[in-house]
């Protein structure tokens, strides 16, 4: 009987010894991918993924692994080291851009004197402008881009090639003024008032009032009016300028090819 227990108590004793090695072993090995895992993302801390910093990110990698489609500014070198290290297939990620939607030509409905924020003056009876849609250009989207992206310019947003279509700047906007367009898009839409034309007409001298111009002038029929607005096929577009230069309101704008992405 004493054997028994001697026998007994000596496998207890070496099968806690086991477990508590590889409890340590384990525990190494996942703090090492964690770290590597760290060291393949940008470390900005944009919060463009969802978590409020890289090493939440990679901690949320490490449970999750479909979450790597989230982080916007992995090249595409260490995009595929990391799908190697979690084990998943490795997909190239196209970066939008950000796209500003308005021209800004409201007219004022009140002087506006308080804080400048766009988020505050939207709380005070839907913004200052006769259009509720319209761009009321206080910066809250510059303020929200962690890369310097977007800079104001006579009351409106302007793109630069540092933005990363992360896409904090359009959650930033009460208006939704700006929205993420591939990088490849040839022709961009500067308004997004749903309004019928004679609504937008007295309040915007700038706004599109479906007309449907541009839609019958298109040679290879790539816009489309929905919901008094054109949609373009930016595939089928040719950019061959016809629309901008029927639109009387100049809401059509063939995208710039310089070295600014809007």
């Amino acid at each position: 009987m004493i054997v028994e227990i001697v026998v007994l108590g000596v496998l207890g004793f070496g099968f806690s010894v086991g477990l508590v090695m590889a409890s340590k072993k384990f525990t190494v090995t996942a703090d090492e991918k964690l770290e590597k895992v760290k060291e393949l993302l940008p470390g900005r801390n944009c919060g463009a993924c969802g978590f409020a910093g890289c090493s939440e990110y990679a901690a949320a990698l490490i449970n999750d692994p479909s979450l790597i489609q989230g982080c916007k500014l992995m090249g595409d070198e260490e995009r595929e080291k990391m799908s190697e290290l979690l084990g998943v297939e490795s997909k190239k990620v196209e970066r939008p851009v950000a796209t500003p939607l308005c021209r800004n030509g409201s007219e004022v409905k009140f002087e506006y004197k308080g804080i400048k924020s766009c988020a505050t003056a939207s709380g005070i009876g839907g913004g200052f402008l006769e259009c509720k849609y319209g761009c009321l250009g206080l910066g809250d989207c510059a303020e929200a881009c962690p890369f310097g992206a977007i800079e104001m310019v006579n009351g409106l947003p302007q793109v630069n090639i540092n933005c990363t279509g992360c896409g904090l700047c359009m959650k930033a906007c009460p208006k939704n003024v700006i929205t993420l367009l591939p990088r490849d898009a040839k022709l961009l839409v500067r308004c997004h008032s749903p309004e019928p034309g004679k609504v937008v007409a007295r309040v915007c001298k700038n706004g599109c009032i479906a007309c449907s111009l541009c839609e019958r002038a298109c040679p290879v029929h790539a816009i489309k009016m929905e919901n008094n607005l054109p949609v373009i096929d930016q595939a089928a577009c040719t950019a061959c300028g016809t629309c901008v230069e029927k639109c009387p309101r100049h809401v059509l704008e063939l995208k710039f090819r310089g070295t600014s992405p809007t």
